[in-house]
Parts: C-alpha cells; sequence; structure tokens
C-alpha cells in the first residue's frame, strides 16, 4: 500500500481504470498540508484556473487556502456553493419557506441562511438532537434518502407524501433545495465549472453518495482527481454521508496512499483511539504512528456534564494556570449548557473558533460591528486619556444604541448617526445626547476611571441586552480590556464541531441523546456512526485526554 513518499506519483499513473486518488489522512497525519502540496503541483503543471478544489465546509476550505494555495478565490469553496453557482445562483428552498409554512402548519420548517448553509456553516451538528419538529425531521429523513440514492420505492410511506407535497411547492415557487442542487448538476452540468483539469475533494469522508458520484461524474473529464479524508472520521450521518462512499468502488492500490506519521496524537491518546476505532464493522486498515509522547489518559471519578464546577476549578484550572489549551467536548449541545453555567461564573473566557456563528459558545467574538465586546471596546475607547477625552461618533452610536431611552435626549440616536461617525466629539458635547442627570454622572463615571465608566454604562442598558453584557463586563473588571482581546484558552462544543481542530487537554465526555443511544444499541452501521463521533473527540487531544462520567445510562462506552 503507498504510504507518503509516493504523493509524488499521484497523476502520474495509470488512468485506464480510474482517474481517482484517494489520500487517507488520520487525525494529525497533515492532510491538509499535504492537500496543500498536491494543489500547488497541478498548478505548476496545468496552471491557476485550471484546478477546482471543493471541500465539506467553508472552514476546512479556508484551512486550505491558509496554506496560499496559488488559485483563484473562486476556485475553491463548498460542492454546494460550485452547483450553487453553475445553476446560476437559483432561489434556495429552505431559505424560503414562509408560503410552505403558512400551507403547512403542522410540518413547519425552520427558513436557513442561504450562505451559512452553501458554506457548510450552518450547525451541523443541531440537525441531530432530539428537538426536532416533525417537517424538519421529515425533510432531514428525505434528505439522508436522497444523499444515500435509495430507490424512492423503498421510502416510508410518509417521507414518500412529504416529498411530493415538496416538491409541489418547489415547482410552483421556482425553487431549488439544497439536494436539488445536487441533482441539477448532475443532470445537467457534465463538466465541473471552469473545466479543471484536477479535482481536489477535501474532508471526503463528509460528502454523501450522491455528492461524491457528481465529484466522480466531473472527474472523468478531468486529467485526474483526488479524494482525501478519512473513513474514520465519517461523523454525519444524519446528511447521508457514510463511509462506504469513499471506500467504494475499489480502485488499483498505487492510486492510495495513506499518510503514516500523526504529529499530534501522543501515545496513550493513540492507543486508546486505535483499540476503540477498530470495534467498526467496517473500514480502511491504516497504521499510522503516534508522535513521540506519551500523553495521558484519564478517567473523571467525580466529573459529568451536570457537576462541571469541582473538575474545573481542581483539574482544568490547573492546565489553564500552566498556558495550556482545554477543549470541552459533547454529543449535544444542549448538553454543554451547565458546563457554560460555570465558565462564566468562574469568569473563564471560552470560544468555539470552528463554529463562530454559535453566540453561546462565542460570547467574547468582536466579528460584527454591534458585538458587545466592540460596544465595550468603544465606551472605553477614551481611557486611559480622562483628561481631554473623546470619542468618536461612530464609537458613542455603538455603545448609546444599548442605552434605556430613559436615558438618552429626543432623537439622540438620529441624531448621532447624522454625523461623520469620524468626527470626534468631546465629553462635554457627550451631554447633548444624554439626558442632563445622566450626562452629569457619566462624567463623574469617567473621571473614576473605566471600571465606574462600565458601570455606568451597564446600569443603564435595556433589559434585553442584560444577559449579553454581564459577562464580557465582568471579565474587563477583573482584568482590564485586554480580557476582550486575547485568544481564549478554553474551546467548548459539540465533536462535530471542532473536527479539524485539537488542543493540548480535551475533556470528552460520553452522553448521547436519545437519538445517538438508538443508533448505539442497534449495532452495525448505526452503531459505527457514534463511535466515529467519539474517536473524533477522544483524537482532538495533543497531550491529555480526560474521559468524563456519564450523566445517564445513555452513554458510549469508550
Amino acid at each position: 500500500m503507498p504510504i507518503n513518499g509516493d504523493l509524488e506519483s499521484i497523476g502520474g499513473r495509470d488512468h485506464s481504470v480510474t482517474r481517482e486518488y484517494r489520500i487517507f489522512g488520520p487525525p494529525g497525519t497533515g492532510k491538509t498540508t499535504n492537500q496543500a502540496r498536491q494543489v500547488r503541483r497541478a498548478v505548476d503543471k496545468y496552471g491557476r484556473d485550471s484546478v477546482l478544489v471543493t471541500s465539506f465546509s467553508r472552514a476546512a476550505a479556508a484551512e486550505l487556502a491558509a496554506n496560499d494555495l496559488p488559485i483563484s478565490s473562486n476556485r475553491i469553496g463548498t460542492l454546494h456553493s460550485h452547483c450553487f453557482h453553475a445553476l446560476g445562483a437559483p432561489e434556495i428552498a429552505e431559505a424560503n419557506v414562509a408560503d410552505w409554512n403558512r400551507s403547512h402548519p403542522d410540518l413547519r420548517l425552520k427558513p436557513v441562511k442561504r450562505q451559512r448553509r452553501l458554506e457548510g456553516e450552518e450547525s451541523m451538528e443541531e440537525v441531530s438532537d432530539d428537538g426536532l419538529k416533525p417537517g424538519e425531521h421529515l425533510l432531514q429523513q428525505l434528505n439522508q434518502y436522497r444523499g444515500r440514492m435509495i430507490d424512492p420505492k423503498r421510502w416510508p410511506a410518509e417521507i414518500r407524501d412529504f416529498e411530493r407535497d415538496w416538491t409541489r411547492y418547489k415547482r410552483e415557487s421556482g425553487l431549488l433545495d439544497f439536494s436539488d442542487l445536487i441533482d441539477v448538476c448532475l443532470r445537467d452540468v457534465a463538466v465541473a465549472p471552469g473545466n479543471p483539469s484536477v479535482i481536489f475533494a477535501d474532508e471526503a469522508q463528509d460528502l454523501n453518495g450522491l455528492q461524491l458520484k457528481l465529484i466522480r461524474q466531473w472527474g472523468r473529464h478531468a486529467d485526474y482527481f483526488i479524494l482525501a479524508g478519512d473513513d474514520d472520521q465519517t461523523i454525519y450521518p444524519f446528511t447521508g454521508a457514510s463511509p462506504d462512499a469513499i471506500l467504494d468502488p475499489a480502485i488499483p492500490d498505487d492510486h492510495t496512499i495513506i499518510l503514516t506519521q500523526s504529529e499530534r496524537i501522543p501515545r496513550a491518546v493513540h492507543k486508546l483511539a486505535e483499540a476503540f476505532i477498530r470495534t467498526v464493522t467496517r473500514r480502511k486498515e491504516k497504521k499510522y504512528l503516534p508522535r513521540p509522547a506519551d500523553g495521558s489518559v484519564q478517567r473523571l471519578t467525580t466529573g459529568s456534564l451536570k457537576s462541571t464546577e469541582y473538575f474545573i476549578l481542581s483539574s482544568a484550572m490547573k492546565h489553564l494556570e500552566q498556558g495550556k489549551t482545554v477543549m470541552f467536548l459533547a454529543s449535544c449541545s444542549y448538553m454543554l449548557d451547565p458546563l457554560i453555567q460555570v465558565l462564566r461564573k468562574n469568569l473563564i473566557p471560552f470560544h468555539n473558533p470552528y463554529r463562530k456563528a454559535q453566540s453561546c459558545w462565542n460570547p467574547l467574538l468582536a466579528g460584527t460591528r454591534g458585538s458587545t465586546v466592540r460596544r465595550i471596546a468603544a465606551l472605553l475607547a477614551t481611557q486611559p486619556d480622562r483628561d481631554a477625552p473623546s470619542w468618536t461618533a461612530g464609537e458613542i452610536a455603538l455603545w448609546a444604541e444599548w442605552l434605556k431611552i430613559s436615558v438618552l435626549q429626543s432623537d439622540a440616536l438620529e441624531w448621532i448617526q447624522s454625523y461623520d461617525q469620524r468626527h470626534r466629539i468631546a465629553i462635554e458635547h457627550v451631554g447633548n445626547f444624554l439626558e442632563p442627570g445622566a450626562s452629569r454622572s457619566f462624567r463623574e463615571a469617567n473621571v473614576r476611571g473605566g471600571a465606574a465608566l462600565l458601570d455606568w454604562w451597564v446600569d443603564r442598558v435595556r433589559a434585553d441586552v442584560h444577559s449579553r453584557i454581564h459577562f464580557p463586563a465582568d471579565l474587563v473588571r477583573r482584568g482590564g480590556q485586554t480580557r476582550l482581546v486575547e485568544t481564549p484558552q478554553v474551546v467548548v462544543g459539540t465533536v462535530h464541531s471542532v473536527k479539524g481542530g485539537q488542543a493540548d487537554v480535551v475533556y470528552l465526555f460520553p452522553d448521547l441523546s436519545k437519538a445517538g443511544d438508538a443508533n448505539y444499541q442497534r449495532f452495525g452501521s448505526s452503531r459505527d456512526s457514534v463511535i466515529r463521533v467519539f474517536y473524533v473527540g477522544i483524537t482532538r487531544a495533543r497531550e491529555t485526554l480526560y474521559l468524563g462520567q456519564r450523566e445517564t445510562a445513555m452513554a458510549v462506552s469508550i
């Protein structure tokens, strides 16, 4: 079986049987780095516009792009995004469900944000939770059957009935759903956009059978194409993804490359992970080496998802004080709520850089203009220059927008917006926007310093934003404004959300939802899908893995 040294032979093998190559990258073996190297090789030979790169999500595509790929930005993206543009940017059904919901109130669908879904960022782990409404569950099931290319005659009657009504709605409204993007391209777009000479499909194990059928159709018109992934890390069965799609059909041995050296996984974690993944019923055998460090696997005796305070203060804090990064993982997002409450209570900054759209995991994200962090930064922008303080009109607009109406002069916000947002306004003129009492106390707070000014603001913001400001405000009180811009050492999320990520120390909790436990008890491919999720969780650890206690009997055994 070819290994790392055969990477340079990709594209140069006999293509009489297939033009397909597969790169299997076990956790931490540098799949993204090797994929980027292959892209550069292809560009050197065919040119920057003759290479097309697809990935399961925008985050994965961005990770590839971070390697300074010498291709145009429109040549790298998710498969759905490539199809969307190839079909002329059609209206998407899942983003336009208002009429459907009026006509089918018992099968209501939550509208999705088109761009986030096209980019693979639509909280995929949420789809598998138990809280799906009937219509959402049926649409998910329909997409699974379509993704797996199961004959409609074998679909349950309720799925066929839903599909009939959903198809009629799409046709009458001139819409395509996300599965249609793939279906229509299979039917009408024989050659990949731009007629590339080489196609790369990153995170290929996350693509379902229908999506890989399209990649292979396009690949027949290219000089060659590469599927890069790892069947052991197939964790999206609810989208129709299956390891079979990347393992079948058989291809010549010299078209398969296995990356063999992990730069992440230490020996103790590697040993556990290997024993665990070998319990699935079907996989590609892959021998890969741990990095040369012992590492550690420990089982918490008192820590579960609902009793997190003890082990955070006694265990995790020890690692944080040593400068380590710490990751807390569960199988479903709702399970993390008690943990998040403890982190907030103890003023421990946390984030999820792999799923920035999930606001409850990113309370300190300064990404959008109107975020809490940006508003606090705007309020404190004059500190420590308190002798002649001034703010730009844009800064005042940010922190004043959340103030109670009783604090502001009439039409104050409109007045502020009328200024050039770069125009500086001295403190004595800020009173023009505030009621007299508020203006006087504002000036007094500014003299006392940033903490007093922050207290003034927190006491006067609207009730509907209170819950959003207390955590970042308390962090500033304890450690100053730098606490808001420092990258948190703690990552919180589901296993699905951190795929591709890593941390020095990982706390993994074995609990399952009802749906997850039902799959785990079925054995066969359903059980395998649960095992793979926790295998991904195990292999995020670079040094130490802690296995938490189960909260109920619904849990995986590791």
